[in-house]
Order: structure tokens, then C-alpha cells, then sequence
């Protein structure tokens, strides 16, 4: 009988927990994987939703291993301080676009960036870079900077 009052106070302490948490709307629990961080890009009255990459683990995974882009998503890599990164393509499955940001002006742009030949070695893959420092990077499917008209010295705004 002990045992049975036990696991019925368990029991109402877990549902009562669930509802807690279902109730307040908690998205975030530390035992679950955290929901990626989003947000919209605004370049030229035009919006790209992107992914947000502003950690070491984020930006190192990039959009590598995805099959696809959906045409109006992307990928803004944030870094914490101004510098000349660099970007390969390991595990990327189709070409992108990559647009250089200092502050909110695009100061950069490498149009139709390829995926790596099948077989292709990591040590034989491009590295790509700005010519100045930068921080932030946005990845997109290629033949978005031609399909939105971007151009080097358009403002972005974050949203």
C-alpha cells in the first residue's frame, strides 16, 4: 500500500509539473534540444528568413549536411567581433550565395558559391573570405543576390 501511495503522488507530481510548464508555455527545458533561433532579414523591401548562427557550434555546422534551402530562407552567421572569416563548403549539398555584412551594410558579395564534388577532400576545398572585415555572413540559395538585386553598400535591417 506504501509503495502504491508513493507512485500516486509521483504520478500527480508529474502531471502536475507537465501542465505547469504546457500552461506558462515554456519552450525551453535543459534536458531538450533548444529550438534554433530565428528570425527575417530585410535587404531591398525583401525578406529572408534565417536561421541564426552566433556560436562556435552553430557556425561550424552551417548549413552543411541539408539537403535544400527553402527560396526565401537562409543562414545569418553572427560572429562577436569584426574580422576576415573564413567559409568552406564541407557537407553542403547545393550552391549558395554568400553576402558579407559589417554593421548593417553589405560590404561583399560571392555569387554561386558550389557544393563539393562528389568525393571531393576536405583539404581540396575552397576557402572563401571577405576583402574586409565583417560581422556577419549570410548564406543563401545561389541566384538569390541576382533575383533581389543586392548589391554591395545595401543596408540590412535585422528583425
Amino acid at each position: 500500500m506504501k509503495k502504491f501511495l508513493v507512485q500516486s503522488i509521483a504520478l500527480l507530481f508529474v502531471i502536475a509539473a507537465a501542465f505547469y510548464i504546457y500552461t506558462r508555455q515554456i519552450t525551453f527545458l535543459p534536458f531538450l534540444p533548444s529550438p534554433e533561433a530565428s528570425s527575417v532579414v530585410g535587404i531591398n523591401d525583401r525578406e529572408i528568413k534565417v536561421e541564426i548562427a552566433d556560436d562556435q557550434a552553430k557556425r561550424s555546422k552551417g548549413l552543411g549536411g541539408r539537403e535544400s534551402l527553402a527560396s526565401d530562407s537562409g543562414m545569418l552567421f553572427i560572429f562577436p567581433d569584426k574580422g576576415q572569416y573564413s567559409f568552406w563548403m564541407k557537407g553542403l549539398k547545393f550552391p549558395l550565395d554568400l553576402i558579407w555584412i559589417r554593421d548593417d551594410t553589405i560590404v561583399d558579395i560571392i555569387e554561386n558559391v558550389p557544393s563539393p564534388r562528389p568525393n571531393q577532400q576536405d583539404e581540396d576545398l575552397p576557402i572563401y573570405q571577405s576583402r574586409i572585415e565583417v560581422d556577419k555572413v549570410l548564406e543563401v540559395n545561389a541566384g538569390v543576390v541576382e533575383r533581389f538585386q543586392i548589391k554591395v553598400g545595401d543596408k540590412i535591417i535585422l528583425k
